[in-house]
């Protein structure tokens, strides 16, 4: 493949998992917009894939996009209810910065694994979901760390921001969901594309 011909193909999945990332995200702010008791991050599935299967730069560019649309749904919800934990993530250290680190730490753990090894099929698979672990992991310790750092001891609605405030936001059911969830997910989309791309060359 040309130098030209993949760095199109690179532009084109960059908008294809950015396209998917607002899609997810979106959907997930409607969940709890209609009253359901978590709110789950899927906007990350999109993001934990494009790193794995085009590295570190698009997989920052990706993650850069699921912190976009963090921060502008944060901003929006900031607008009409102004004593909301959103006006905290609408800060870009909050919103922006750990999800671009998302894609890089992803994109960094499975080439790290896999780059010029080869590798049986469920180990491969493996990797991927280790990957996907580090990657969940990132976004909710830099996330709830940044968080933390921003609002620690300040009252929003009816929390006040503290430890025991992270500790029960991370073992979270929505948390929970993500960390185990995600990894398989994202791994499996990543083994059925590498699959076919192999099969293809």
């Amino acid at each position: 493949m040309s130098k030209n011909s993949a760095k199109a193909k690179d532009i084109a999945l960059i908008g294809i998992f950015s396209a998917l990332v607002i899609v997810l995200q979106l959907l997930a702010e409607l969940t709890r917009a209609l009253g359901l008791p978590i709110s789950i991050a899927l906007g990350l599935i999109p993001v934990l894939t494009a790193s794995m299967l085009r590295g570190v730069k698009t997989g920052a560019v990706v993650g850069g996009v699921f912190g976009l649309v963090s921060l502008v749904l944060a901003a929006i919800l900031a607008s009409s209810m102004p004593n909301s934990t959103a006006v905290v993530i609408v800060n870009p250290l909050v919103s922006f910065v750990p999800r671009v680190l998302v894609g890089v730490f992803t994109a960094l753990t499975y080439r790290g694994l896999t780059e010029n090894k080869v590798l049986s099929k469920p180990k491969r698979y493996g990797f991927a979901v280790l990957s996907g672990f580090v990657g969940v992991v990132t976004n909710t310790v830099l996330f709830l760390s940044m968080f933390l750092a921003f609002s620690y001891g300040k009252t929003f609605e009816d929390a006040t921001i503290d430890f025991t405030w992270v500790i029960t936001a991370v073992v979270a059911i929505n948390t929970l969901i993500e960390v185990v969830a995600f990894p398989i997910l994202s791994a499996g989309i990543v083994s059925g594309i590498e699959s076919y791309q192999r099969r293809g060359t």
